[in-house]
């Protein structure tokens, strides 16, 4: 196994942390070496409020992982999330001259930087810039300048921001759980990068990623993203709606929902409400779970379609909604979501053709996948004789990062 090829990412989820450790080859291909899970205590609305547990549950998972794979690890990349994010629009100019010529990679680089010039608040620090259009000499609607003759280049961009102080605490967290922060990435766009084709991307698309506490989605139209949000309710809403109604712990309603939950009456023989009401402990049947969980779960999609508003352009998305994140997992939660958009859906949890895939654990690692894919781009670009002369690129960070369990046995041996 080549060390230098070696990806470890952590979702720090919710409910639970999941990591990866990935094999990446020169030509953008990878597959899944070893996967872990732990507990995600300390971790709330994508912060540490409790720096020192958080780091014992990073500790926990990533020593677990070291385990799976037979590898010591020093560092990995991880995603952002929270309430904390939020996006905007920049646009940026840049003369082309002098007089017109052929647009070059330096001219994309300085529309990049400026869009990024945006004036922000103190407390917030840019994470994501996504080109959206390039308008050349007013000609609008160019999907890549490169090389086009033109006077002056505009771009238009989504950004995607987050608190400074939370960013500080994720990354203390890791650095006090012994390990180097080697980069991050906003959950959703992590998501996306994994379950989303380029077809879906080009028709237009919603993704909708039902968390534990929180909803995140995310609207792709002609190849660029064009607006993301978050709504703060998720799966674990479900549950609490679940053992209130039925009068039960959350960890039997957690079962319950995972094995038998359903969020469409429509599906279930009908169960009058008032039971709710007038049995000190109603008996548990489909239709009544089904009589909770609906009303939360379409709450959760109506917000997320206001939280869009364009419903012009929501019509439009040609390849419909897709679906993923534990709490989309209960019966009915596809059609449910046709009926609350008019639109068509779908569940995705994993990308299709994954090597090793078959071998994860029910859960949700799409971001993980994500992750590792974001960072894989990177290491191939990091791999180039020019960028490693440069020290560039994720795979610049990784080299050093990983020592097999053998070799480390052998040279204990030899000592």
């Amino acid at each position: 196994m080549s060390q230098e090829r070696l990806i470890v990412a952590c979702d720090f989820g919710t409910t639970s942390f999941r990591g990866l450790v990935t094999e990446v080859n020169d030509a953008g291909e990878y597959y899944i070496v070893a996967h872990a899970t732990g507990p995600a205590h300390g971790f709330q609305d994508g912060d540490f409020t409790d720096l020192g547990t958080g780091s014992r549950c990073i500790a926990e998972t990533i020593k677990a992982l070291e385990e799976a794979s037979e590898t010591f690890i020093t560092g990995f990349t991880y995603n952002i999330s929270g309430s904390h994010l939020h996006s905007l629009r920049s646009t940026a100019q840049v003369p082309i001259g002098p007089g017109p010529r052929p647009i070059r990679e330096a001219d994309l680089e300085e529309a990049r930087l400026r869009a990024r010039s945006l004036a922000m608040p103190f407390d917030q620090k840019i994470l994501s810039v996504t080109p959206v259009e390039y308008v050349v000499d007013r000609v609008r609607g160019v999907v890549d300048p490169l090389g086009r003759v033109g006077s002056l280049l505009e771009m238009h961009a989504h950004l995607v921001t987050g608190s400074r102080s939370v960013l500080a605490n994720m990354e203390n967290a890791v650095d006090n759980a012994g390990y180097k922060a080697l980069g991050e990435d906003v959950d959703i766009l992590a998501a996306a990068r994994a379950l989303l084709t380029a077809e879906d991307l080009a028709k237009g698309v919603m993704l909708i990623d039902v968390g534990g506490d929180h909803t995140n989605w995310v609207v792709y139209a002609g190849g660029a993203i064009q607006a993301n949000g978050s709504v703060p309710y998720g799966g674990s809403h479900l549950t609490r709606d679940l053992a209130h109604g039925l009068r039960m712990d959350e960890e039997d309603a957690e079962r319950i929902k995972r094995e038998n939950g359903v969020v469409l009456r429509s599906l279930v023989d009908h169960v009058p409400v008032r039971v709710l009401f007038e049995e000190e402990r109603p008996e548990v049947t489909p239709g009544l779970v089904a009589a909770i969980l609906e009303p939360r779960m379409e709450e959760i999609l109506t917000l997320v379609k206001e939280g869009y508003g364009d419903l012009g352009r929501l019509a439009k998305l040609q390849a419909g909604i897709v679906l993923t994140g534990g709490g989309s997992r209960c019966r009915g939660t596809r059609r449910l979501c046709e009926e609350v958009f008019d639109l068509p859906a779908r569940r995705s949890y994993l990308p299709p053709d994954l090597p090793g895939a078959e071998d994860l654990p029910d859960g949700q690692w799409a971001t993980a996948i994500g992750l590792t894919m974001w960072a894989a781009a990177d290491t191939v670009a990091g791999s180039r004789p020019d960028a490693r002369a440069a020290g560039g690129g994720v795979l610049g960070r990784l080299k050093g990062l990983f020592r097999s369990r053998r070799k480390v046995a052998a040279l204990e041996a030899e000592a």
